[in-house]
């Protein structure tokens, strides 16, 4: 199951609105579990905006899911522009959408449900 950042963020901040559905999931699938590192870059960009000790937000996805190399070649980018352009998708989640291939996603974006991906719903 690939965990998208708005799940990742939900386990890492001390409150959060997704908070407890969050912890209920990661409790119950924790070793199936794995984000790629676009989520990291994500993450990472997030820490810096809220002021966040980078370091410790690195350490705290590591601890929670298996962090898997991202290969970023043509094809995966041209899919991913296509999701932007089609669904009007972030560049982040166009690329969350991608790489999670034939996973499911844990996330609360309902654009995942437009491109036919299998998502457990974050927000309810």
């Amino acid at each position: 199951m690939y965990a998208e950042t708005d799940f990742l963020l939900s386990l890492f901040k001390k409150e959060d609105w997704l908070k407890k559905k969050a912890e209920n999931i990661y409790n119950k699938h924790k070793d199936e579990l794995w984000t790629s590192t676009i989520t990291v870059l994500e993450m990472l960009l997030w820490a810096r905006r809220e002021g966040y000790d980078p370091n410790e937000v690195i350490d705290a996805i590591n601890s929670l899911v298996e962090v898997r190399e991202t290969l970023l070649d043509k094809q995966t980018l041209l899919i991913a522009a296509n999701f932007m352009k089609e669904y009007k998708m972030t560049p982040f989640d166009s690329m969350h959408a991608v790489l999670c291939g034939e996973d499911t996603i844990i996330s609360s974006d309902q654009k995942y449900d437009l491109i036919g991906l299998k998502r457990i719903k974050l927000e309810e």
